[in-house]
């Protein structure tokens, strides 16, 4: 009989698509605050962002190549007990 992993699905989906928002946000207003400090307004914020997004977008393709691995092995998993 196959898992019902419906929630477990949303709410992976879900943390991904909030972690890729919080890292360019932290990243943003981190650089707007050294910005501030620095006098260099926009570049470190603009900067920031860019950072935040890259590393958001890292996160987001490790995180879906293992959930893609998980679903595959369940996949299995599920046809040997048939």
């Amino acid at each position: 009989m196959p898992k019902d992993n419906t929630w477990h699905n949303v709410t992976a989906y879900t943390h991904l698509g909030l972690t890729l928002a919080a890292s360019v946000l932290i990243f943003f207003f981190l650089g707007y605050w050294l910005d501030g400090k620095l006098g260099t307004e926009p570049l470190l914020a603009l900067g920031g962002a860019f950072i935040g997004a890259a590393g958001g977008f890292i996160n987001l393709i490790r995180t879906l190549t293992n959930l893609q691995k998980r679903s595959e092995r369940e996949e299995d998993t599920d046809r040997n007990d048939e």
